[in-house]
């Protein structure tokens, strides 16, 4: 009876779950352990650098959309 069950063993699904960060088969964390970890990180910094932080963020992110923009202006041109 085990030969039957080792035989169709192989025909099984598997889930590739691929690399991660942590490396080869290191366990990759929930969205609610990565939640609780991002709001004590942000926990420990005071507002004034928060707020900096956050500017300068958003000032990169218009840059990088407008450089998009004008990426795509120069594909369609092409």
């Amino acid at each position: 009876m085990s030969a039957a069950a080792d035989d169709t063993a192989g025909d099984l699904p598997v889930r590739d779950v691929g690399l991660n960060l942590a490396g080869v088969g290191g366990l990759q964390e929930s969205a609610a352990a990565q939640n609780v970890k991002a709001r004590q990180a942000v926990s420990r910094v005071n507002r004034k650098e928060l707020e900096d932080r956050f500017l300068r963020l958003h000032d990169e992110n218009i840059l990088l959309k407008q450089h998009a923009h004008k990426q795509e202006d120069k594909i369609k041109r092409f």
